[in-house]
This record gives structure tokens, C-alpha cells and sequence, in this order.
């Protein structure tokens, strides 16, 4: 019998531990936001890379300024989030309710940034393709774009006839376009393109392949405008890059100096 309660003994010692090391790491982290993300509008897509084919999502709020967007849904609620063009952008785990803040230095070292930690500005101008006939996708008329930086290639289709969205929904849609192509780590050639006056509903880029295709497509499979969503982000726990329980255990310290000092 002693052996049994000897047992649980060290059954809630071992629970009481690592409940006090859950407690102690979540001091290190902080809220995503102080308050809940709304969002306006959303778009599902298929994304080619690499011969490999999945789909993802895109959300956007904030006149298109606020993305998060998955590359593959199943990735157990994986997401990328831009809080503003001028933060760094932050990975979620939707699941564990949790993610990381990427930093400054993170975003230059990937190229998102330049030297002075600022995005690149929108400056590359895209040309019609006056050899490619037109293309019909989700039932408008398309007309493509290319561009070029390097050795990479940019190809994008634009619906240039009037469709089904306001004012204010085209261009939020078309601001989210272009921050998600801004923040695809791999590629120079999405960053800072001017997208041409229209609904953006296809691109494709990379090096060229042998047989002239491009080794990554991105197009819209559904659309909608008005998805409203909110993200609860005060309940999403952030785990700070540098921030560890040394800087908490200060940070308590200068506050409590600075009440003392007020009292």
C-alpha cells in the first residue's frame, strides 16, 4: 500500500512541476494583440511548387493591410500573419493557440526587409503580354502580365472587366494581394510589384523550367468579399525572440521599483 501512495506522491510532484515550468514559460510570452482581429473578406487558392500541389487561404482585414494566410490547410491551422506592413510577421499554430513573432533582424536576413528595416516600396511595373491570348478565370475575362528580376520570372492575370466587388472591397483584395506576394521568402521576384488596374486572379513564377513553364503557380479557386472573421488574439500566446524569464524577472523588478518609488 505504501508503495501506491509513494507512487502518486510523485505522480503530483511530476504534475505540479511541469505545471509550474507551463506557468513559468508562459511569463515569457505575450498576447498577439491586445484586442480581437477582424477580418473582411477571404479567397482560397491552389498553390504549385516544386510539382506539388496544395491548398491554402488567404484572409484580409484592415483595407488589406492585416493578411494570414496557410499555404496547405491541412497543416494543422499553420498560419503566417502581417499585423501591419511595418511589423514583422508572425507564425500561428491556430490549434495550440499559440505562435512566434518573427524580429527586424529575421525579416532583413530573409530579404522581406531592407537594410534600414523597412519593406521594399512597390516600384516593379509589370507589362502586358501582348503575344498571350485572353483567359476566362472564375468566369471574367484575364489579360497577362510578366515581369522579370534576374533569372526569375513573373507572370500575373489580370480580369480586366468589371466585376462583382465595390470599390473599397477591389482594393482591399488588391492591397492583400500584394502584401502576400511581398512576403514569399523565397522569391525577389513578387516583391514590389505595381499590380496593373483590375482583379489579380492568377500568377505564376521562378526560373524557367526546361519546357518554359514556371515552377509555381498561385490561383484563386473561390472568392469571397465578405467573410467576416475574427481572430481572438488576446488568447493567442506569442513566444518573443530574446525574451526569456531573466528579461521577465526585470521587467517585475522595474515595475515594482517604479511603484515603490511613486508610493
Amino acid at each position: 500500500m505504501s508503495s501506491v501512495f509513494g507512487q502518486t506522491e510523485d505522480s503530483n510532484d511530476s504534475s505540479n512541476g511541469a505545471q509550474m515550468m507551463e506557468e513559468l514559460v508562459r511569463l515569457t510570452m505575450v498576447p498577439l494583440a491586445d484586442t480581437p482581429i477582424n477580418f473582411d473578406g477571404s479567397f482560397a487558392y491552389e498553390l504549385t511548387q516544386s510539382d506539388q500541389t496544395t491548398v491554402g487561404e488567404l484572409r484580409w482585414g484592415n483595407s488589406g493591410k492585416t493578411i494570414m494566410w496557410t499555404d496547405e490547410f491541412d497543416k494543422k491551422g499553420l498560419y503566417t500573419l502581417q499585423l501591419d506592413p511595418s511589423k514583422p510577421l508572425a507564425t500561428l499554430t491556430m490549434m495550440n493557440e499559440e505562435g512566434h513573432f518573427l524580429t527586424s533582424e529575421m525579416m532583413t536576413r530573409a530579404n522581406l526587409w531592407s537594410e534600414n528595416g523597412t519593406p521594399p516600396p512597390f516600384t516593379k511595373e509589370l507589362k502586358i503580354d501582348s503575344r498571350a491570348e485572353a483567359d476566362t478565370l472564375l468566369g471574367y475575362t484575364c489579360m497577362k502580365y510578366r515581369g522579370k528580376s534576374g533569372k526569375e520570372k513573373v507572370a500575373i492575370w489580370i480580369a480586366t472587366e468589371s466585376v462583382n466587388l465595390s470599390k473599397e472591397n477591389a482594393y482591399s483584395l488588391r492591397t492583400a494581394w500584394g502584401h502576400w506576394l511581398n512576403s514569399r521568402v523565397t522569391s525577389k521576384v513578387l516583391r514590389g510589384l505595381i499590380l496593373p488596374d483590375g482583379l489579380p486572379l492568377k500568377v505564376e513564377w521562378g526560373e524557367s523550367q526546361e519546357d518554359g513553364r514556371l515552377p509555381n503557380v498561385m490561383t484563386i479557386l473561390t472568392l469571397n468579399a465578405s467573410a467576416a472573421y475574427t481572430l481572438n488574439a488576446p488568447q493567442i500566446w506569442m513566444h518573443v525572440p530574446g525574451r526569456d524569464i531573466n528579461e521577465v524577472a526585470r521587467e517585475l523588478r522595474d515595475e515594482k521599483g517604479a511603484k515603490d518609488t511613486k508610493d
